[in-house]
């Protein structure tokens, strides 16, 4: 009988009896390569997609470290957000910190981008899936525009600026709770919280139901939170499958990651014994 074992080539063949024969060391060794490999790699994207959204914390700190250094007292409820990042003083607005505040927005669109696309691909595909990464580009590039064009730079270059994303906020957390309804109803149910709160504070911004201030951050605040929540559950369940996996470390439900953010390591292949034929 023609012996076919230790030709890698044709690993896949099959001898004259039939019998599919094993593959080599060396092909098992790669296969095994491979798959460690890419569990590295979602785990390396999930790493960084939660904590790029977990620093969307630090916007909030921007803004109260601005506001302490105005010379006059800042409202944060009758004062807007972007009364922070103004570049000219005048009166009753003057921001001597703006190049942080305008820094910050920068900052937070790009690690909104850059936990979309990091984990835009666990997300189950279908047409919601191409919806959610395309509001969320829309929010990461009408925040960073938010620092780059000021207020006084002029009412309709900044609205233009700010609208996209002020409108996209509450469309994408709304159907990120319809796409995760029917999987992971607990974080469905917080992103539809999210976006009730963000839109009603719009409707009472609009209304001048609210002052400014209080009413605009009710509209704006909820999605930097459902990032930064979002992204503490990502690298929670990342570090109780790899550090903390050898532990009984129970992790909140809560904060258990999404069933469309968890990937499930590729099962490796068992290799049967080689056998004298």
């Amino acid at each position: 009988m023609l012996d076919l074992r230790n030709d890698s080539g044709i690993s896949d063949s099959f001898s004259g009896s039939g019998r599919k024969v094993a593959p080599t060391t060396d092909s098992a060794e790669q296969k095994v390569l491979a798959i460690s490999y890419s569990n590295s790699s979602h785990n390396l994207r999930h790493a960084a997609a939660g904590t790029a959204w977990v620093l969307c914390f630090a916007y909030m700190l921007a803004e109260m470290f601005t506001a302490a250094a105005w010379s006059t007292p800042y409202s944060f409820a009758r004062d807007s957000i972007s009364s922070l990042g103004v570049t000219t003083c005048e009166v009753g607005s003057c921001s001597p910190m703006h190049d942080v505040m305008n820094s910050s927005f920068v900052a937070l669109g790009a690690l909104t981008l850059i936990g979309a696309l990091f984990l835009h691909r666990h997300i189950r595909s279908g047409r919601e899936k191409k919806w959610i990464l395309s509001l969320a580009v829309i929010i990461a590039v009408s925040t960073a525009a938010t620092g780059l064009f000021p207020a006084n730079d002029g009412t309709f270059v900044h609205w233009t600026a700010v609208l996209p994303g002020f409108v996209a906020r509450h469309v994408v957390l709304a159907l990120i709770a319809w796409h995760l309804w029917h999987e992971k109803r607990i974080v469905a149910l917080w992103s539809a919280l999210c976006a009730v709160v963000g839109v009603v504070g719009a409707i009472l911004m609009l209304a001048q139901t609210l002052h400014f201030g209080l009413g605009e951050r009710l509209a704006l605040y909820p999605m930097p939170t459902w990032m930064a929540v979002t992204g503490t559950a990502v690298l929670l369940a990342l570090a109780r499958r790899t550090v903390l996996r050898r532990f009984d470390f129970p992790v909140p439900f809560v904060f258990r990651m999404p069933k469309p953010f968890q990937v499930t390591p590729p099962a490796t292949e068992s290799i049967a014994p080689l056998r004298a034929t």
